[in-house]
């Protein structure tokens, strides 16, 4: 239902639960808390809402930007880091689009994540962004799956980038 939903755009409004399943592989150490992140869709776009370029539009049944955070405590947890800290991570969530016109569906993230120590001193402020093709032309189940894939290879950038790493293991230990 949800294919037929994108492709013909003859649901107003379907709500899908994504529940986000940890793929990256990384191992880090320290201690911090995870902040909701913000959603700044384009106009018209509500915050439980994957911006959709076909008609039609695919509604979360959580705010996109809980989803995302949520997502990325669940990745830094199976990597190995406390999720109770003096540091916070938070972010943004400028861009999570599903293009399903045409015969394709590009599925596009843009997030900004920022690391701030125990101080509040801000040590590290980067943007992600991630991009893949797939076939529309596939179950529900595989639709929710490149969604979870989509996020699950934005956090992987994170969790690779040395300047994380670094910020993470130096300035916010485990206690």
């Amino acid at each position: 239902m949800l294919v037929g939903c994108l492709i013909l755009g003859a649901c107003a409004q379907p709500r899908i639960s994504l529940t986000y399943v940890p793929q990256n592989t990384q191992e880090l150490e320290g201690a911090l808390t995870v902040d909701d992140f913000g959603y700044f869709p384009p106009e018209g776009v509500a915050q439980d809402e994957i911006e959709e370029a076909a008609l039609g539009s695919l509604h979360l049944t959580e705010p996109v930007g809980r989803f995302v955070a949520v997502a990325v405590a669940q990745e830094l947890r199976v990597a190995g880091v406390k999720l109770r800290g003096d540091c916070r991570l938070t972010g943004e969530v400028n861009r999570f689009r599903l293009n399903s016109l045409g015969f394709s569906s590009d599925y596009m993230t843009d997030i900004r994540y920022i690391l701030y120590g125990s101080d509040g001193t801000a040590l590290l402020d980067s943007t992600y962004g991630t991009k893949f093709n797939a076939s529309k032309f596939v179950p529900a189940e595989v639709i929710i799956a490149n969604l979870n894939k989509l996020v699950s290879d934005n956090i992987g950038q994170l969790l690779r980038d040395p300047g994380f790493r670094q910020g993470l293991e130096d300035e916010c230990p485990v206690t």
